[in-house]
């Protein structure tokens, strides 16, 4: 289990992080052919030494692709998220954390006209905030409107939105509900234009 700061993994999405602390380092490190490891926010991103009760208990399945070592012995991680899992019971808290999980299924929304007008009214406002924005590239625009399935539509736009908070991030990581997560979009997407 990699605890992060000021991070949240969405499925599908691919995240590079920075893993400076010892015991993070060593989890990567000990990782053999088996890449998998369990991305999981911390409650307090001052936390040093996050332990179990400092953690989310939702966090994501994460695929490591790259590995770089820094000069100054950190290390770069390419992630890829797979899937939202609920933490269980912990195994071992040194020298790296591990825990027992289980997976979230979504609850995928029925297909109606209602969910498809959110669905679009949510990737429009994304293209507007993408479009006004100097720092979002404008390709976002382009894979947004690629994405049929609407859980992995609202996790890739979740993770993309700049002004959305740590908090905001985990709040939709620990919502399985589709429609529940476009509707927090649509309205955050909204507030932020």
């Amino acid at each position: 289990m990699l605890p992060v700061r000021d991070t949240v993994l969405f499925p599908h999405a691919v995240l590079p992080l920075t893993v400076g602390r010892e015991s993070s380092i060593q989890l990567i490190q000990s990782l053999g052919e088996e890449k998998t490891i369990l991305v999981v926010a911390q409650r307090d991103a001052r936390q040093d030494s996050p332990q179990a009760s400092d953690l989310h208990s939702i966090g994501t399945i994460a695929t490591v692709h790259k590995v770089v070592k820094m000069p100054n012995q950190s290390l770069f991680v390419f992630t890829e998220g797979t899937e939202r899992v609920h933490l269980g019971d912990f195994d071992q808290l040194t020298p790296f954390m591990t825990a027992e999980y289980e997976r979230i299924a979504e609850v995928e929304p029925t297909t109606s006209p209602e969910t498809e007008a959110l669905q679009r009214n949510v990737v429009s406002q994304f293209q507007q905030i993408v479009g006004a924005s100097p720092t979002l590239s404008d390709d976002l625009q382009t894979i947004a409107i690629n994405i049929e399935e609407p859980g992995r539509l609202a996790d890739f736009i979740a993770s993309s939105l700049p002004f959305l908070t740590t908090n905001d991030k985990q709040e939709m990581l620990e919502t399985p509900d589709v429609t529940a997560r476009l509707e927090r979009l649509e309205q955050a997407s909204g507030e932020g234009t």
